[in-house]
């Protein structure tokens, strides 16, 4: 098998830790998550744990009698590995979800597994999940057209916010402040000829601009982190230039962040938290959280962990 680094141009950055019979497959894009996937690869190497990430479009399956061969990567057969780590999130497109539903069906674990990726990236199923688990979350309701902004006034209130039910990285979310900025932006959306599912939630301004990201590696919290929003935005995300710091963790943010993790069937989550009078709610879960600002501003190993809880897997 040729090495990612002799022809992939935007990898020839990342030191691949062997091309041949592997332990850990990451499946990654190699874009955003560029300090992650060279984190982790470090953090195998470190342990003894022949690595190889790879892009998940580089791979073709042929479905036949014996599932242990149908998949390829480059035109070569693959020695399957004995787990996938996915570091890939809502971004996931539907031949992406086919390689890992292959390797889980050849039995190799994947973490996180198919179907909690498609599920997460599903804003509006996650929001019906969490409610069936008995999880605080906002109001939360499905727009569709043409708008009726009195249903959402009385179900929702205003401000609002307006989501697009497959996004991360805080794109495809809007503020709006009043019925009539709500208004006038779902008549945007639809002179655009945008067919988008939007979802509408209440907006929890007890503390607008910040949030919590909780991360749980193998059902435990390894830590949290107050994020906060650039002046001028109410998005809290660091990709977005948002700032973080350590956030002592309680009982209630360990429970809920646990059990959102645990609803979702995720391994590895990021669990965003929003503030409230009373305590918190949860806002999304994502299946792929970045963690290069977890371990800048909280001085949390969050790759060793991530790796050690995969040694655990395939010992």
């Amino acid at each position: 098998m040729v090495p990612v680094a002799e022809k992939e141009p935007q990898a020839q950055k990342y030191r691949i830790c062997t091309v041949g019979l592997m332990t850990v497959l990451i499946l990654t894009k190699l874009d955003r998550n560029e300090y992650e996937s060279n984190r982790l690869i470090e953090s195998f190497k470190a342990k003894g744990i022949e690595c190889m990430a790879a892009h998940p479009d580089d791979f073709d399956i042929v479905v036949d009698r014996d599932i242990h061969r149908g998949i390829k990567y480059r035109g070569q057969d693959l020695a399957l590995p004995k787990l996938v780590l996915v570091r890939l999130g809502a971004g996931i497109m539907p031949f992406q979800l086919a390689v890992i539903r292959h390797f889980e069906q050849a039995g190799v674990p994947c973490v996180n597994g198919s179907l909690p990726i498609e599920i997460v990236k599903d804003k509006l199923r996650s929001s019906q999940i969490l409610s069936r688990a008995g999880i605080p979350i906002p109001n939360t309701m499905m727009v569709r057209m043409p708008i009726d902004d009195g249903l959402v006034k009385e179900n929702i209130g205003f401000p609002c916010v307006v989501k697009v039910v497959t996004g991360s990285y805080g794109e495809g979310v809007y503020l709006c402040e009043r019925q009539r900025d709500y208004r006038k932006l779902m008549e945007f959306i639809d002179n655009l000829g945008n067919k988008k599912t939007m979802i509408v939630q209440r907006y929890m301004g007890y503390r607008p601009g910040e949030d919590l990201r909780v991360l749980v590696i193998g059902g435990k919290t390894v830590g949290a982190m107050l994020r906060t929003a650039p002046d001028g935005d109410f998005r809290a995300n660091i990709t977005n230039g948002g700032s973080g710091s350590r956030y002592d963790m309680t009982e209630e943010i360990d429970y809920l962040a646990r059990e959102t993790a645990r609803a979702m069937n995720l391994d590895i989550a990021g669990i965003d938290l929003l503030f409230t009078e009373t305590g918190f709610v949860v806002c999304e879960a994502n299946s792929n959280p970045g963690f290069a600002g977890f371990e800048n501003y909280c001085d949390v190993d969050v790759a060793d962990l991530i790796t050690d809880y995969v040694r655990f897997k395939i010992q």
